[in-house]
């Protein structure tokens, strides 16, 4: 799977991120609670929230998607896509989240990806 340089996360995936990232990249079952995963649509720049699991399926092996965000459960995932949706049209004056990525600052060669932004009462901390 591919992550994004800058990941949004809810409370729950940010204390769990690096026995998350590490289940989904090996694309292992070993996660038992369930949580959602929020991708970037490369076909229409779009984001798009499911349930983990589902990115098991062989297609996903083959075509791994850009993993924008992850959130405990589905009210969470909501809330977060619509923080990334309106920091996208802060930021670049429209929903393309494409370019929105493309304009946040890169990360220096030292720095550890990814950088985690952690949503909590509709403030982003970094």
């Amino acid at each position: 799977m591919l992550f994004s340089d800058y990941i949004y996360v809810d409370e729950y995936c940010f204390n769990k991120f690096d026995e998350i990232k590490e289940n989904i990249e090996k694309r292992k079952k070993i996660i038992v609670d369930s949580f959602f995963v929020i991708m970037l649509n490369e076909y229409n720049s779009q984001l798009e929230f499911t349930e983990w699991m589902f990115l098991l399926q062989r297609h996903y092996k083959e075509n791994p998607p850009l993993i924008v965000g992850l959130a405990k459960d589905y009210d969470s995932a909501e809330e977060l896509t619509c923080h990334m949706i309106e920091n996208c049209l802060i930021k670049v004056k429209n929903l393309d989240y494409i370019e929105y990525l493309a304009s946040l600052p890169k990360l220096k060669e030292d720095e550890t990806l990814p950088k985690l932004l952690k949503i909590s009462g509709g403030k982003m901390y970094a």
